[in-house]
Parts: structure tokens; sequence; C-alpha cells
């Protein structure tokens, strides 16, 4: 029986390995994937997850504000944006550790399903967890 060890936790959808670790500011960048030119250029700064499940994603010139509910195998998020549309982000876990976590995201754009790698990479002191 052969076995494939890696540097990331067990992904499932019944863990809250990554919910437990996700409070705190991160970077945020991407890279699209998509066998056709899409003429998509995105910039974000950071995204702050909170203990409550706010969360706040920042960019040049606005902010999504919103709410997230995490797993070991997804972070959905549900916010607006500055100028008040709404948006919905699910992103599929491919890994994770305390300062870094690799997740794909699908999405539809002028009628091309387009599939962006998001890395979020830890920014401040992990212990920021929770106060009660």
């Amino acid at each position: 029986m052969a076995s494939l060890l890696t540097g990331c936790d067990k992904l499932s959808d019944d863990d809250d390995a990554v919910a437990e670790l996700l409070p705190g500011t991160w970077t945020f960048s991407y890279e699209l994937q998509s066998e056709e030119e899409t003429g998509l250029s995105f910039n974000y700064d950071h995204v702050i997850f909170r203990t409550d499940s706010t969360v706040t994603i920042t960019y040049p010139g606005g902010q999504l504000d919103g709410k997230y509910r995490a797993g070991s195998a997804e972070i959905r998020i549900e916010g607006k944006l500055a100028d008040g549309q709404d948006r919905l982000m699910h992103w599929v876990i491919q890994t994770f550790s305390n300062k870094q976590i690799k997740a794909e995201y699908k999405f539809e754009y002028n009628e091309q399903s387009v599939t962006a790698l998001v890395t979020l990479d830890r920014t401040d002191d992990m212990e920021v967890k929770s106060e009660k």
C-alpha cells in the first residue's frame, strides 16, 4: 500500500481546521487559468477574516464586506462590494498550513468558465485567533 504525505492537513467538509486558523489578516493573490484570453485583471490588497465570521477583502478603490463560512475543504464568502453589488465566492481549498492557503475559485465571465488559483499568505501573528 502506498501513501502520499504532504505538508498539509487532511481536507474534509466536517473538519474545521481551516475555520480555526483563518481569523487574521492575509495577503491575497491569484493566477487565472483559462484556455482563452479573458482580459480580466484584478488587484487585491488583503483579506481580514474575523472570529465573528465577518470578512473584509480590500482592493484599490474599495472593499468587499460580508460573512464567511469555512471548513477544511472550502471557504464560502458572501458579501457586498463598495458599489452595492452582491458577490458570492466559493473557494475550494487545495492546500493549507498556518501560513498559507491555496484554493481554486471557479466563476463565469462573459459566458466563459474561468478558474482562478487563489493564494492567501498570513501577514499577522497567529495569536489573534479568538477573544473570549
